[in-house]
């Protein structure tokens, strides 16, 4: 989904406020079945290897449990004899790809192609679509065409889109329906024999006149309810909705998707006649996620999560009634997080009512951080809801809106929910689990977005600080597991960053700078990047430090991404291969495992994390205290230096020193991050300029950081003379010397696009008694400098 930045900017704009649709939970009473009702006022007013041979068709009860425990005993085998055997795909060595010559490295999300080539799920389109198509004479799939935009046929039943959503832990659930008609306080859910009235109810922004309602009910996991939802005459069919207990040790598994995103596509589809937004494309996005979930439903997961972007256009009504259109969001229990396209909207439809998110699923524990509330031109609501969390067993799992940009909102709701969670549990959780859209990183073209780097430079810290074990993420449409990832900057080479080397034109290299990584090239040849991998096994560890990001790739086949970052510093494990793909996550007192699968059940990808009861009760066993004399060291030194008076010059002199000085002042920062601090301000420092007096004190004072019998870099403690402007003034340029990098650690950092400083709050102030002389040369230096591609 490529970034709409002008609605991101227009949400941030429109700020976050207090959450608009409050509820309160109700129950069923066995002495009266008729709750309190809670009826919440219209927004306007009130302000979600090996084949397993798995069979798709329909089975018995009986067949379909022996196809769950098959299948699962499966897993368990490939687990442990998975081979990481290399993509069919060749990586970044080289610029196409064989099967169909695309450039993997174009920046366009919507890559022009003239074969399906690899995209294994276009090759056949689904028969009925095909007659369609025929039999309109294509126009069934034609962009702005009679079956297109505000032409798509919604489902309109009396009730329709009815989901069953997670509740606060695993001993409840939400209910939420539609049903034709504005709000009527005659609606309610019959679960199990006994009626529940809704905890919330209000007019939508469905141009078929549909309101929403949603009940919350006590169960018993491991058994099977049958229900159905009633509102004035109407009422649906019976529904079972089938329930798993927790197994030995509190053990659960999930199935966990990426941007199913139906409705959307791209030049391949097009091809085929489907184009975005069209009837054609929807049906056939719908035909092709039903196999994922069926492939996924044989896992016999405890709930299904999406990373989002569940939709192309939320404002097309049709398009999340034909996502919704799948009995598994009656039978089975249904969790997503938000997503960018979550926020789109028709220009072109007459209102711009847009709370089709909060209006589909309910949020546990909902917190007005995160949020996103306005009121549109048209007196209708724009509401975007904010983080959420719940528990299931011993593990948490927080869910932020990351369109919200501002990580100190995260930050106060992760902070928040750990407290307030781990009070009511009683104990430590096991594992703490983030989810959120937008992928901090991925390899896909998303990789190098402005946003996407300012998240990777802020969240992780955040996640680390938390004890975050596990980060799921979608949006760049490509798959990608990183090792335990700690945060900090790093100064590596280019090739050791990117697996690209610079000579390579699909770097993009232009003055310093690439285009397509979008970073900075430093004087000593080396970039900045941010987030440190740890040096632990690829696919199994004990007791780790750090964070695991996982990105998933699109799990109905609707549209991919060209990879153009493989081979990163952060990749243990990155899938190229266009085929629809999902992960069962298993989750224990003291396992967590995920296995990745396509859609025919071929394990592509595994990882094992342990931990002991000893590291559960005290997660912080294994952390060191922190030694940061090195770096004190260098940063002394380099204060005795003295920069050309030049005010870009002396930017990156200040900020290169204030960039060290908040890891050496951080109370959190790691040994990795602290020692990476002094390869990035020896970096920084390599592209300052120094008058000509600091070249003897460069060339015969004993460098502090050698004492410690560490060598420095060759390459990057050369002194080089340039001359300046107007009194051809000679100057010396020169880095710190280091302690060698630890070679089983990477860093990164994103730089935000700055070829200034890249931290917009840096201020010579820092500095005041050391370089006041300075003063007048850094005045209006400070502002960041971003590019965006």
């Amino acid at each position: 989904m490529k970034q709409n930045n002008k609605l991101v900017v227009a949400l941030l704009i429109a700020g976050v406020t207090s959450a608009v649709f409050p509820a309160t939970t109700s129950f069923a009473d066995d002495a009266n079945v008729e709750s309190k009702e809670m009826i919440v006022d219209d927004v306007k007013t009130n302000e979600t290897s090996d084949n397993l041979s798995l069979d798709s068709a329909q089975s018995s009860e009986n067949n379909s449990n022996e196809d769950e425990k098959s299948i699962n005993k499966k897993i368990e085998k490939d687990f442990f004899e998975f081979q990481d055997d290399e993509v069919t795909f060749p990586k970044n060595e080289k610029n196409t790809r064989e099967s169909d010559g695309t450039n993997k490295f174009n920046r366009a999300t919507e890559t022009e192609r003239e074969t399906f080539g690899e995209d294994k799920n276009v090759t056949n389109i689904d028969p009925a679509v095909s007659k369609k198509l025929e039999e309109t004479n294509g126009e069934y799939g034609k962009k702005d065409g009679a079956y297109s935009n505000n032409n798509l046929k919604a489902i309109t039943t009396d009730i329709k889109d009815v989901v069953v959503n997670p509740g606060r832990n695993e001993n409840e659930v939400a209910i939420t329906w539609f049903a034709k008609g504005d709000v009527n306080k005659d609606s309610r859910l019959i679960f199990d024999g006994k009626a529940y009235t809704p905890i919330r109810s209000r007019k939508t922004g469905d141009s078929n006149g549909y309101s929403t309602y949603t009940s919350l009910v006590s169960i018993t996991p491991g058994k099977s309810y049958k229900y159905h939802v009633e509102t004035g005459s109407y009422k649906s069919k019976e529904y079972t909705l089938k329930t798993k207990a927790l197994g030995k040790n509190n053990e659960f598994n999930v199935s966990y998707f990426g941007d199913p995103q139906i409705g959307s596509g791209d030049s391949v589809w097009s091809a085929a006649g489907l184009d975005k937004n069209t009837q054609a494309k929807i049906e056939q996005d719908k035909v092709d996620f039903a196999k994922t979930l069926e492939t996924a439903k044989k896992t016999d997961p405890h709930f299904f999560l999406s990373m989002g972007d569940n939709v192309e256009i939320a404002g097309y009504e049709a398009e999340y009634d034909y996502f919704l259109d799948n009995d598994m969001f009656r039978e089975r229990i249904f969790s997503s997080v938000v997503g960018n396209h979550e926020t789109y909207i028709d220009p072109e439809d007459s209102t711009q009512q847009n709370t089709t998110f909060s209006d589909h699923f309910y949020l546990p524990n909902e917190s007005n951080l995160g949020s996103i509330s306005r009121i549109n031109e048209d007196g209708t609501p724009f509401y975007i809801p904010g983080d959420y969390y719940y528990t299931y067993g011993d593990t948490l799992f927080l869910n932020i809106n990351s369109n919200v940009i501002d990580s100190n909102q995260h930050k106060a709701f992760i902070e928040q929910a750990i407290a307030q969670a781990t009070k009511d549990h009683g104990k430590n959780f096991s594992w703490k689990v983030v989810s959120f859209h937008h992928a901090p990183y991925s390899t896909a073209t998303h990789t190098s977005d402005v946003d996407i780097l300012l998240r990777r430079k802020e969240l992780v810290k955040i996640f680390n600080d938390n004890g975050i074990d596990v980060v799921l993420n979608g949006h760049d449409h490509i798959y990608a597991r990183t090792g335990q990832m700690v945060a900090g900057e790093q100064a590596l080479s280019f090739v050791d960053a990117y697996g690209t080397e610079p000579s390579d034109e699909n770097a993009g290299i232009e003055k310093g700078f690439s285009k397509t990584y979008n970073n900075k090239i430093y004087k000593n040849g080396k970039v900045i990047v941010d987030g440190i991998n740890l040096d632990y096994d690829k696919y199994e560890v004990t007791n780790p430090r750090g964070t695991m990001f996982l990105t998933m790739s699109t799990s109905a086949g609707s549209k991919y991404y060209n990879p153009i970052g493989e081979d990163q510093w952060f990749v243990v494990r990155s899938l190229d291969d266009r085929s629809q793909l999902f992960s069962n996550l298993t989750f224990s007192k003291n396992h967590f495992s995920l296995v990745t699968m396509d859609q025919s059940g071929k394990v592509v990808d595994r990882y094992r994390i342990n931990k002991t009861d000893e590291f559960i009760n005290n997660p912080n066993m294994n952390t060191t205290k922190v030694s940061n004399d090195k770096l004190e060291a260098c940063i002394n030194q380099a204060k005795n230096l003295k920069p050309i008076s030049d005010n870009e010059n002396v930017s990156l002199y200040v900020d290169a020193i204030q960039s060290a000085e908040t890891v050496l002042n951080s109370k959190t920062a790691s040994q990795e991050e602290v020692d990476a601090a002094i390869g990035a301000l020896q970096t920084r420092l390599s592209s300052v300029e120094f008058i000509e007096e600091n070249k003897d004190n460069i060339d015969n004072k004993e460098n502090i950081a050698d004492k410690t019998d560490n060598k420095a870099d060759k390459n990057t403690t050369k002194v080089v003379d340039n001359k300046t402007s107007k009194k051809s003034k000679k100057v010396a340029t020169t880095s710190i010397k280091a302690p060698k990098s630890n070679k089983k650690i990477a860093s990164k950092s994103s730089n935000k696009i700055a070829n200034k400083s890249n931290n917009p709050k840096t201020g010579i102030g820092a500095l005041t008694g050391v370089y006041a002389t300075l003063s007048l040369a850094s005045a209006g230096l400070f502002a960041s400098k971003k590019n965006k591609n």
